[in-house]
């Protein structure tokens, strides 16, 4: 064992028995002294190793505060020494949010600035696939769905099903009568942003829920014309949007970049039909479809905002328990 890690174990031996005997403030500000000195002597690595062996010894005494805050520092370090998104440097954040999460006026600060690191050191404008995926769990374990939705969209290939499972119970909690808004939020968006496979796997996840709480609802259509990327097609009596998904899903897998083609005037003629049937979400629906439209039927639409703007708006969130199709819940 080198020195330097001698010394650091000492500590953390002595912070724990700092805090066993209640000295919750004095032990976080000699770790966090300690770290501040570190970091003046360039050795960054010892005090990024202090502040997260420093942060798991505070979760156990529940001081979120100190917690966030010592990680928070951890973090500042990994941007200002433009630490590399590694399976360990991602690992140290994972091990604290899931404990931190917790407390929820915390938690967000930081996973917010540690997914700022990893797009910064990514520089892909989006971050770290797996940190998104690893932050939708979480939120999504605490009911936080369109928060969870976010991170979900820009996730991992398991994304899209946690996504539909998720949409799914959000649906069921607030008792709408039509559950195509929800599939919808998922569905809509993957496609707007090129994402095929992900819109079928949110789409399967949030049917196969559904044919499981509703099996009189959802009745499998057994033609042989009807054999699909998708999956098994159905008929969904009652959840008349639920089928307006699965409608395009059809109709873009079977999709000619042509505004001439027939899968085009058949897309066309899903939009008249429907669009306006998500009433207060009928004008982000409408920008979602306009994206669709020109990449996947090659009809030009001329926008002000970016395909990122329009999906980082989302869908407004449910403002009632109970809503009518023609009333669907908002989706911003």
């Amino acid at each position: 064992m080198s020195s330097a890690n001698s010394r650091i174990e000492r500590f953390i031996k002595n912070l724990r028995q700092s805090l066993n005997e209640g000295n919750y403030y004095e032990g976080h500000q000699e770790l966090r002294a300690i770290a501040s000195r570190l970091v003046k002597q360039k050795k960054h690595e010892r005090a990024i190793q202090l502040l997260y062996l420093g942060a798991l010894e505070l979760c156990q005494y529940h001081q979120w505060g100190s917690v966030a805050d010592l990680t928070s520092f951890m973090i500042n370090i990994y941007v200002e020494e433009k630490v590399p998104v590694t399976d360990e440097s991602k690992e140290r954040v994972y091990d604290i949010f899931e404990k931190l999460s917790h407390a929820t006026e915390y938690y967000s600060r930081v996973f917010e600035s540690a997914i700022q690191w990893s797009i910064k050191e990514l520089g892909n404008g989006v971050g770290d696939s797996q940190m998104h995926h690893f932050v939708g769990c979480i939120l999504r374990n605490k009911a936080r769905y369109q928060e969870a939705e976010t991170h979900f969209l820009v996730g991992t290939t398991e994304s899209p099903v946690a996504l539909g499972n998720m949409l799914f119970e959000w649906a069921v909690r607030t008792e709408t009568k039509d559950f195509g808004v929800f599939v919808a939020r998922g569905v809509i968006k993957y496609l707007a942003m090129g994402w095929y496979e992900a819109a079928c796997a949110c789409w399967k996840a949030f049917v196969g829920r559904l044919a499981q709480a509703q099996p009189d609802a959802v009745v499998e259509r057994t033609d042989a014309a009807l054999t699909s990327k998708i999956g098994p097609v159905y008929f969904v009596s009652g959840h008349e949007l639920v089928n307006f998904v699965q409608l395009l899903l059809l109709t873009v897998e079977r999709g000619q970049a042509s505004p001439g083609s027939l899968s085009a005037g058949v897309f066309g003629s899903l939009r008249k039909q429907y669009e306006g049937r998500f009433g207060v979400n009928a004008e982000v629906v409408h920008e979602l479809l306009d994206e669709i439209a020109q990449k996947y039927f090659g009809v030009v639409v001329q926008r002000q905002q970016s395909i990122f703007d329009i999906v980082g708006s989302l869908f407004a969130p449910p403002s009632r328990p109970t809503v009518t199709s023609s009333n669907a819940e908002a989706m911003d």
